[in-house]
């Protein structure tokens, strides 16, 4: 919500507490993953504070992939922005390698976080049928 909130249409969280979302990313890190992806979490104690996943580059809302590998996702807490743990996940993910990303438009810290490493938008966006924020594509 620190990230999203301010993009999503107002009430978008409405109704769903963080008993939903917490269930929802269970069971998304504990799907099993196709071949070639990984992926990592970040704990500060028992709280995870930082996640990321990479793998092969998919077809992204009809739109197909240009290159090889996707860094799939990459989340640090807002309390742990700043301190390099985002650095050091995008070099585990995706290291130097070309690669592709999906980002939320107007996440512009990430814009500029991801432009850091390298990726640059390539004019190509999609909105997701799931959740209603256009997303634009960067790569390197």
């Amino acid at each position: 919500m620190d990230t999203y909130g301010p993009l999503l249409p107002q009430g978008w969280f409405d109704g769903q507490g963080p008993e939903e979302r917490i269930a929802l990313w269970q069971r998304v890190l504990a799907e099993p993953l196709p071949a070639g992806a990984r992926r990592t979490a970040v704990f500060s104690g028992d709280e995870p504070v930082a996640w990321s996943m990479a793998g092969p580059a998919r077809v992204h809302e009809g739109v197909d992939p240009v290159r090889d590998e996707e860094l799939w996702g990459l989340y640090v807490a807002r309390d742990h922005l700043g301190t390099g743990l985002g650095q050091e996940l995008v070099e585990w993910a995706v290291a130097d390698r070309p690669a592709e990303l999906w980002v939320a438009e107007g996440n512009e810290r990430a814009i500029a976080f991801y432009r850091r490493n390298g990726f640059a938008l390539d004019g190509t966006s999609a909105v997701g049928t799931g959740f209603p924020l256009a997303e634009l594509r960067m790569v390197r």
